[in-house]
This record gives C-alpha cells, sequence and structure tokens, in this order.
C-alpha cells in the first residue's frame, strides 16, 4: 500500500510579491550601509577574539585572566567576581573626582549608545542581555581609565588602595590586561576619557588612552623605550597597541621573503664557535637585530613574568585575524630567539653581552619559555621577517675558516672541560709537562755525550 504524499499548498495571498521582496531587501542592505558610512575606516568588526585550544593547551594559564574580567568573554566567572567591588568603587572615585555635574544618568546613557557597537566586536556570540552587557561597558570601561590614571597620577589613590602596594595583585592585574580574550575596544575608553577633568593632573594638559596605556604597560616588552606612532591611534584594542607598539619601524621597507624552505638552527653559543661577536643593541625596536663583519647587534630585552603572557597573546592575535605589515612579525622575532637560545649556556651568554636582563631566576627558565612560546603555531616561510639575517649568518658559520675556528674553540672548550675543570688538574698537567721537556732535555744530552 503506497504512503500518501501530502502536499502543503501556501495561498498565494502570504506569500511577498516580488515588489515587496525587492523594497524590503533593499531597505535592509541601505540600513547596513549606513552603518557602514559611519564606522571608521578601520572596522572594529570581530576583532577580539577566543583563543584556540590548540592555542590553549600549550599553557592554558597565559591565556586565562586571574584577578579582573573585562568584556564579556570571560564576564561573570565566579572566581573573579571580588573585583566587581573594586569596579564600583572607581565608578565612584570618577564620578565624584573629575567632571563638576557629572551624573551617573550621563554615564549610563553612554554605555548604552555604544552598546550595540561594542557587542560587534567579539567574535561569536555574545551571551549577555543589553542591560548586562551596558553596565558591563560601563564598569570595566571605568575602571581601566581609573587604573591607568592612578597608575601615573599617585595623588590619586586612596590611602587604603592595596591595589599598587601589593605586588601579586598588580601583577595578576598587570597580566589581566594583556590577554586577548580579555578586551574592551579602546575607542570606549578614549571615550571615557573626555569625562575627566585635567585641570589639577598633568599640569592641565590632556592626556589620551595611549598615553596612559604606555605608561601601564611601560615594564612589558620594550614598552619604556619606544615612542607612540600614528598607526598606535588606530588599535582596537590593547593586544593590537602593543603589537603596533613594538612593530619594525619602517614595514614597507621589508626584504622580500624567499619562497624556498628556511632553516636556521643555530644558538649563540655555537655563533661564538665560529667567531661571531655579541653586543647589545641601543635602539629602541625589537627588530633592529643587525649582523655586520662578525659582529651580531641583538636589541636588549627584559625578561620577566609578564613576558610570556606578553608574547603568546600578541602571536594568538597575529594567527586568529590580524593581517597586514604587521602579520607575523612578532611571530618572526620569537622564532629567531627560540633559534638563538637552546640551553642556559645560550641564556648565561646573551645575559653576559647586556642583550638579555634576566629577572625569572634560573637560566633555564629563560631557555624554556622561548623553546615553548610558539608550539601549536602554524608559520609559514613567506612571513619570516629576519630571513636575510639569518641566511647571512649561515653563511658566515659555513665559511671553512670560521668551520676551523668553531673546531678549535670546542677543542679548547672540551680540554678546558676535562683536563681544567679544577686547579689541582691544571698543576698535575702542568708538571707532567715540565717532567716531560726535562726527560727530552736530559736524553738529548746523554746522546751528545756518548
Amino acid at each position: 500500500m503506497k504512503a500518501e504524499v501530502v502536499v502543503k499548498v501556501v495561498p498565494l495571498e502570504m506569500e511577498e510579491s516580488e515588489a515587496q521582496v525587492i523594497e524590503s531587501l533593499t531597505t535592509s542592505i541601505d540600513i547596513k550601509l549606513n552603518k557602514l558610512s559611519i564606522d571608521p575606516p578601520y572596522s572594529y568588526t570581530a576583532c577580539i577574539y577566543t583563543v584556540s585550544q590548540k592555542l590553549r593547551k600549550n599553557n592554558e594559564a597565559s591565556y586565562t585572566p586571574r584577578l579582573v574580567s573585562i568584556g564579556p568573554l570571560h564576564h561573570g566567572k565566579a572566581p573573579l567576581q571580588g573585583m566587581q567591588a573594586y569596579k564600583l568603587r572607581f565608578l565612584h572615585n570618577f564620578l565624584s573626582r573629575f567632571s563638576v555635574g557629572l551624573q551617573l544618568q550621563t554615564l549610563v546613557t553612554f554605555a548604552a549608545k555604544e552598546e550595540s557597537f561594542v557587542r560587534g566586536c567579539y567574535e561569536g556570540t555574545v551571551n549577555l542581555s543589553t542591560k548586562r552587557l551596558t553596565e558591563m561597558i560601563l564598569l570595566d570601561g571605568i575602571f581601566i581609565v581609573e587604573l591607568f590614571l592612578e597608575s601615573l597620577f599617585f595623588q590619586l589613590r586612596d590611602k587604603n588602595e592595596i591595589i599598587f602596594e601589593n605586588h601579586w595583585m598588580y601583577h595578576d592585574l598587570l597580566h589581566d590586561m594583556l590577554l586577548l580574550e580579555n578586551q574592551l575596544p579602546i575607542s570606549v575608553m578614549n571615550s571615557l576619557l573626555n569625562f575627566v577633568d585635567f585641570t589639577y593632573l598633568n599640569e592641565g594638559m590632556r592626556l589620551s588612552i595611549y598615553d596612559l596605556a604606555q605608561n601601564f604597560f611601560k615594564n612589558v616588552g620594550i614598552t619604556h623605550k619606544v615612542q607612540l606612532s600614528e598607526p598606535c591611534s588606530h588599535a582596537r584594542h590593547f593586544v593590537e597597541f602593543l603589537l603596533f607598539l613594538h612593530a619594525p619601524e619602517n614595514l614597507r621597507k621589508q626584504p622580500i621573503f624567499p619562497a624556498r624552505k628556511f632553516e636556521y638552527t643555530r644558538s649563540v653559543t655555537e655563533l661564538q664557535e665560529a667567531g661571531v661577536k655579541f653586543l647589545s643593541g641601543e635602539g629602541n625596536c625589537l627588530f633592529e637585530v643587525l649582523f655586520s663583519k662578525g659582529v651580531l647587534m641583538i636589541p636588549k630585552l627584559t625578561v620577566n613574568q609578564s613576558t610570556e603572557t606578553f608574547f603568546r597573546n600578541l602571536i594568538a592575535f597575529e594567527h586568529l585575524g590580524y593581517c597586514g605589515y604587521y602579520s607575523k612579525n612578532i611571530t618572526s622575532y620569537v622564532i629567531l630567539m627560540d633559534s638563538f637560545i637552546n640551553t642556559s649556556r645560550d641564556v648565561d651568554l646573551l645575559v653576559k653581552c647586556g642583550i638579555i636582563e634576566n629577572k625569572l631566576g634560573e637560566s633555564e627558565h629563560v631557555a624554556d619559555l622561548f623553546n615553548n612560546l610558539y608550539k601549536g603555531v602554524v608559520t609559514e616561510v613567506k612571513y619570516f621577517y629576519f630571513a636575510k639575517l639569518c641566511g647571512d649568518l649561515n653563511d658566515y658559520s659555513r665559511d671553512q675558516f670560521h668551520q676551523l675556528k668553531a673546531s678549535w674553540f670546542k677543542w679548547r672548550v672540551m680540554l678546558r672541560h676535562d683536563h681544567f675543570s679544577n686547579p689541582w688538574s691544571f698543576i698535575s698537567v702542568l708538571a707532567a709537562s715540565i717532567l716531560l721537556i726535562l726527560t727530552i732535555i736530559q736524553t738529548v744530552c746523554s746522546i751528545l755525550q756518548v
């Protein structure tokens, strides 16, 4: 028995006419185009990403907030709820300290107008209601502005303020502010800064959110050495701000990258064996690594508790969505340093030459840091910034004269390690050598007498 086929007939009056479809679609697209026209030329759409599990599994702690949530991706998590009281207190300070007559309703109105824009800055769906997201924008934005201001202007801090006195708390806050998943669009804080009265601050001169951010992150990377540049003002969040701040100065003049497979595996101790000398660069750019006439100059880098978080989140941002002239340059720098550093001996050499300032303690910790930073990251040869530099180093160390020099260096190290590792060994070898020489002289004299 055949099954009956039921055909549902839709009445013609329920269907939209062709003219209605055209009119509706035209209106919809026109709204989107109008919105596009008022957006900044540097699009904010989906600029804050969720770090992939492939990257996260290598070091979960480097991508996860410890103390405070910023933005919706970690909002409401139980371990981070303790800082909500601080956010409210900072809001109270902001209302009472800066602008005469500033009302809470004014700030709430501002945050409500930003809600739709902020929601669109995050990859995926933001699972917060309009009301909760608006509150989050207000509290998180004010918290960052107050934190940055108090970091620079000591007189603004409450007498009982412990954030800046408690070392672990301040370090955890710095760590959290470096996380790609823990960001709020910079434009929010920049707008909130317009409510600040600078009459009694900084001699009345206004500061931008970028000035305050550079001061707050001064101990991260080489932030304290670099100057704010025009691209920094286009940064959409603080991870991108730090990426722009540390980028090569002349991006459009980068060398053409080779298409062939490119490998470089020589550590600094191996380069030293081949006759390379090392100097600490005085420049204000991580990428000013120069090699000339057997001298390799590398900019100084302070390695501290924030270094791993800093590099990991910049690398994650480079590989999760950012593209352009700044693409994957930080990854290139980390690959280069990983090639230079294999063991604690390499770290010790760089410390001795003033290239690394080690604030982590054991040299092994620094070596492990650079050896594991970009695990799980897919790298492409064409994006390797230091291709020419590494080619020059390879050619230098493969030269026959420098290979011979390297062999002599290794022999001296081995001899010193095996035979001259302590003073008594050296004295024994010296005594044996003298005895051998005297024996030879005595033998020669005996032969001549005969």
